[in-house]
């Protein structure tokens, strides 16, 4: 999804990132936009102005005060919220020879490691793991 058609989803995650980075205004934060000070004010304009903010008030927002370093970081944190939603983290040890066969898999296949593991997943036959009563 290129940047621009990006920016046009997943406004609460926007909002919520800008909510962020206006805390972090004082320290790291202010590199996210063009001029921290005119930003924080148009912001807490903006959030004053309605109970809810809507899309094209965050859109405009982005598009005129943030900096060429904030859109980076905004795009990098809709990307990963889209590539994670739905899905669940897993944190696994696997043995020595299988990490071998599994990176081994990926050059065949082309396929990411998520990829190839749910796909292995999706494919079990459920009968092999039952357990006889």
């Amino acid at each position: 999804m290129k940047k621009t058609e990006l920016l046009k989803t997943e406004h609460q995650v926007q909002l919520k990132w800008l909510d962020n980075q206006m805390d972090k205004i004082a320290n790291d934060g202010a590199k996210s936009f063009l001029n921290a000070d005119v930003a924080e004010r148009a912001y807490n304009q903006m959030l004053s102005e309605s109970l809810i903010t809507s899309e094209n008030e965050i859109e405009h927002f982005v598009s005129t005060y943030l900096s060429g370093v904030g859109l980076k970081k905004l795009v990098t944190t809709l990307r990963v919220y889209i590539k994670r939603n739905g899905s669940e983290r897993l944190q696994v040890e696997i043995t020595r020879s299988n990490k071998t066969r599994l990176d081994r898999i990926v050059k065949l296949s082309g396929k990411t490691k998520i990829e190839i593991i749910n796909q292995l997943i999706e494919s079990v036959d459920l009968e092999e793991f039952e357990v006889i009563k």
